[in-house]
């Protein structure tokens, strides 16, 4: 009894041996084939002698970063991926809801300031002379009556005949008619006289005081307002309404536009080779993952600032801890198979003999 249970027991261990057999082998053969399919080789180098670097394709005159002057949220995007707009189209817009109502009081106080100014140059008025001139001829009636009533008792002063409470009260009527004649006669030449030049100034000033208040609050609307810098197309947007846009907009921009109509390939060239540089020599560049198509290229100009390196072209031998130039080259017969941003292998001709590797 003891020996068929024990042959069972070994049968059963043989079975899952077997199994478990068939299985691994079952692994072997589907990972064999993926990993050979990962394998892309590099292009060919069309020179004998070359130097080979890293190229990044970009707009004619580089990629432009739009970015925000103010942190405002988003109210409008004006434009789609792909749209071409013209020089000082509007791209996006941000809320100023309160920029705007500050805008209609600043132009209130505007034009308050500017009708003191048109009502001091306007004078005097004829209707204020007119005016002026009846109130010095009513003064004038005034005095005549209270000179005439006066000079009637001054003469019967010491006679008792009219006491000196009475006289003393006409003279003091005639004097006072005579002070407001005086003072009817300065105002109306006050009036012809027209607005105080000083005053006129004080108000000149307030004028511009207002209309440059009018501008600071429109400058500051302005900037809510992003325009295209320059006739592009808008190659991303990185932004949505109701958001607000990137603070660094030098990592995460808010919009990508360029001149696509005509792209440029900057190419990268490790501090090593750029003795055995030449901008003149014949430069070709293939797409990564299709060494079949390449792209003749034609040089431009060199930024004379060496920077740290960031584009590989990953060859098991190339260095990252080094600096690199870089060297602008359009394509000569045309890119409208690459796009912006796209990575290629370049290879330029130059004077040493063939070496592997950047």
């Amino acid at each position: 009894m003891t020996r068929s249970y024990f042959k069972w027991i070994i049968a059963l261990a043989a079975v899952c041996v077997l199994i478990v057999s068939i299985f691994m082998w079952d692994g072997r053969v589907i990972q064999t084939p993926s990993s050979s399919t990962q394998t892309v080789p590099r292009p060919l180098a069309p020179f004998d002698s070359y130097i080979s670097a890293v190229g990044i394709v970009e707009a004619s005159g580089g990629n432009i970063y739009v970015g925000s002057p103010v942190n405002r949220v988003v109210d409008t995007i004006e434009v789609v991926v792909g749209q071409k707009v013209k020089k000082g189209e509007v791209l996006f817009r941000l809320e100023a809801p309160d920029l705007n109502a500050d805008l209609a009081s600043r132009e209130i106080e505007y034009e308050n300031a500017q009708a003191n100014l048109n009502k001091l140059e306007a004078l005097p008025r004829e209707e204020d002379i007119v005016s002026s001139t009846a109130q010095l001829n009513s003064a004038q009636v005034e005095l005549a009556q209270a000179k005439s009533q006066y000079q009637r008792v001054e003469g019967l002063q010491n006679s008792g005949a009219m006491s000196d409470e009475e006289v003393a009260r006409r003279r003091f009527a005639f004097e006072e008619a005579e002070a407001k004649v005086q003072q009817a006669l300065a105002n109306l030449d006050k009036i012809k006289a027209g607005a105080w030049p000083p005053d006129v100034e004080i108000s000149r000033l307030q004028v511009k005081l207002a209309q440059a208040s009018v501008k600071r609050v429109e400058a500051d609307i302005e900037r809510t307002i992003i325009r295209s810098p320059i006739d592009a197309t808008v190659l991303q947007i990185k932004i949505h309404e109701g958001e607000f846009p990137p603070s660094d907009y030098s990592r995460t921009p808010a919009v990508i536009i360029g001149n696509t109509d005509t792209m440029n390939l900057r190419v990268s060239i490790n501090q090593f080779d750029v003795s055995y540089y030449n901008s003149s020599a014949p430069a070709v560049a293939f797409l990564q993952g299709n060494s079949e198509i390449s792209f003749p290229l034609k040089f431009v100009h060199i930024e004379p600032f060496f920077v740290t390196k960031q584009n590989l072209n990953n060859d098991i031998t190339e260095k990252v801890d080094t600096r690199v130039l870089q060297a602008i080259y359009c394509f000569e017969g045309g890119e409208s198979r690459v796009f912006v941003g796209q990575q290629m292998d370049v290879f330029i001709q130059a004077n040493f003999a063939h070496r592997d590797g950047p």
